[in-house]
């Protein structure tokens, strides 16, 4: 299969042929619909100060991803071949999808954990699904961790992107968690 490769800041991503990924144990393949323009990869693009978020080079970029399972790794039964998700790009240990181990959606297929898969409903198209979990996690980020925003707070948020202009009430976990 291939994918867009990225070798550096400077360089233009390069379609290459990668090995097709497989679900391992507590994983699952998904065959990607929609892969989001994150301003981060834009930055890794333009910006050498974003290599220093890349242990590893060439790879693939995309942690703004919506798509369908195509296949079920060991342990992964609640999920099954045909499921509609959206991915969150983070991993417990930090890594995140499109950085570090975990090659990102700018090709056809992304494996990916039980972690970061939401489920899409199926009026939500892929392309709003692709882009709402990444802005999701940078919007619950600024709230709760850096704004201190507690259970029951009422909060409004004005500003420019995808994430502004909506009133927020806090949920009693983070959602799709």
């Amino acid at each position: 299969m291939q994918s867009w490769r990225f070798h550096g800041t400077g360089r233009p991503p390069t379609r290459e042929e990668v090995p097709e990924p497989h679900a391992g144990p507590g994983e699952v393949v998904i065959a990607v619909k929609a892969a989001g323009l994150c301003h981060s990869d834009v930055g890794a693009l333009d910006d050498p100060k974003w290599m220093q978020s890349f242990p590893r080079i060439p790879m693939t970029l995309g942690h703004e991803n919506a798509g369908v399972i195509s296949e079920v790794g060991p342990g992964m039964d609640e999920w099954k071949v045909g499921d509609r998700i959206g991915l969150t790009p983070v991993m417990p240990d930090g890594d995140a999808i499109g950085y570090g181990a975990w090659d990102g959606g700018y090709g056809p297929k992304i494996r990916a954990t039980n972690v970061n898969l939401v489920r899409l409903p199926d009026e939500l198209s892929f392309e709003m699904g692709a882009t709402a979990t990444d802005s999701g996690i940078t919007s619950y980020h600024a709230m709760v961790t850096a704004g201190g925003l507690t259970n029951g707070m009422r909060v409004g948020v004005i500003g420019r992107g995808g994430t502004t202009a909506q009133a927020v009430e806090t949920p009693a976990k983070a959602p799709g968690r």
